[in-house]
This record gives C-alpha cells, structure tokens and sequence, in this order.
C-alpha cells in the first residue's frame, strides 16, 4: 500500500516537472561507510554508521576526492521480534551537506548542517535462491539551509526493494552473495513546502557483499542517483561508488564464553 502511493506521487512529481525547462548535471561521487555494530541482546541490537562522501568538480573527472559532499554520524537501536522483521530507530544523527557540483556557484555556497531523527521498518523473506526484502523509512529533518543557525524542518519518507543471491562454490570459503537495490524518497513539510513537487531522489544499485572474517564484512558496489534541486528545473545524476566496512561484534567477540 505505502510503496504504491509513493509510486503514484513520484509519477505525479515527475510528470509535473516536464513542463519547464530542465538543466541536468553530472557526477561522479565516492561514498565510505564504516559500520560499527554489536547486540544488546537476543532482539535488541545497536549500530553506529560513520559515513564521508567525496566528489568530482570538473564535469567527466574521475577524481572523485577533489571535493567534500557529505559527512554523517548515525547511531541507530533495532529490535527484532523475529527472523523477519526488523525495526528500528536513530534517535539523533548528525549530517553535513556540500551541494554536488555542476556549476561555479555550487563551489561557492556553504555547506548544510542538519539534525535527523529516523524509523524504520524491514521485512525479510527467504527463498530457496534468494533473498526479498522491503524497506520502509520515515525522518523527520531539521536543517540549517540559510546557514543562520535557524533549523527548518520537514519529513522524508524512503522506500527500498532489495534482492540478495547467496552465491555459494568451492574455491570461495567466506559467506559471499550479490545484491540489488533500488530506494526512492518523497518529502513534505515545512523545509519544502513551496518546493515544486514532493520528489526527492532515486536511487538503483548493484554490488556485493563478502565477509573477510567472522566478524568483518565487505560490501562494494556501484549505484545510479538522481536527485531534484528545490527548484525543480535542475537534476543531479550521480554515478557512485559506495564502499562498506562493517565491523559486526564490535565489542561481544572478545567476552569469554560461559563454561558449561
């Protein structure tokens, strides 16, 4: 039901857009994430994601550590009350942003400070081959968009559908599986009333996910973004490499285990 409705609102945004004249900028981004994560205990569980995003500035360069883009810290509690489900809650997160560059203005403005507080809910199911699972966000922001240290608020609602396929051979002797993603992302509120339409971003990816260790995983892949300006005649298209080192256990690995 809530994915279908969003689907409609992107479509109606969309298809409002098409009527001005649209300027589209191109990107190439670095996205790093480092995530921090142990259990509390057998439903309960917290992460920490410490992320850095670093961009191009001349149109076509691959040098996509030439200029900062974004920097978060992102605490989050989830509880699992089964296999399948998972819900969760950042209380407070802390955000930068740098706009993304695809004019000589864009080097000039300054960057966003923004204050987030996040739910969300997962659901997981589990086939033969593959993994399904939807995702449902809701945040409500709060940024500084004047640099006047006046906080604005607003809601953004994301979505994601996600495809996970084990992969499973000889040769390879750590858990290994390929992933696909898409997210998309409406906002309403305050911030963005008089923004054109609720549109945000979209999002599609592919990559994998490969554990180094028991408790250390790697996931590498690349993704599509596509993002609406406030004034609703100027796109972002990314292209970006999302990197994530997720140390799982952080602190449970070393306690000793009971003696029976």
């Amino acid at each position: 039901m809530l994915k279908n409705i969003l689907l409609g609102i992107i479509f109606t945004g969309l298809s409002a857009s098409l009527g001005y004249a649209q300027t589209h900028y191109h990107h190439n981004v670095f996205w790093g994430r480092i995530a921090l994560t142990d259990t509390i205990n057998a439903k309960f569980r917290w992460e920490v994601y410490l992320q850095t995003r670093q961009q191009n500035i001349s149109p076509g360069s691959l040098n996509v550590f030439k200029a900062p883009q974004f920097v978060s810290y992102w605490p989050w509690f989830t509880y699992s009350p089964n296999p399948s489900l998972r819900i969760g809650i950042s209380p407070i997160g802390y955000f930068k942003h740098w706009a993304l560059i695809g004019n000589p203005a864009d080097l000039e403005r300054k960057p966003v400070t923004e204050l987030r507080t996040t739910v969300r809910l997962e659901q997981e199911q589990r086939f033969r081959k593959f993994i399904y699972a939807n995702r449902y966000s809701l945040e409500h922001r709060w940024r500084d968009l004047a640099n006047n240290h006046v906080f604005q608020p607003n809601w953004r609602a994301r979505y994601q559908v996600r495809l996970e396929f084990p992969i499973t051979a000889k040769w390879l002797h750590r858990p290994f599986s390929l992933v696909a993603w898409d997210e998309i992302s409406v906002q309403f509120g305050k911030a963005v009333k008089k923004n054109p339409n609720v549109f945000d971003q979209n999002r599609l990816y592919g990559g994998f996910n490969y554990g180094l260790t028991d408790n250390i995983r790697l996931s590498i892949g690349y993704f599509y973004q596509i993002q609406e300006r406030s004034s609703g005649k100027e796109f972002d298209h990314a292209n970006v490499l999302f990197c994530i080192l997720t140390l799982d256990n952080l602190f449970s690995q070393f306690r000793k285990k009971a003696k029976p």
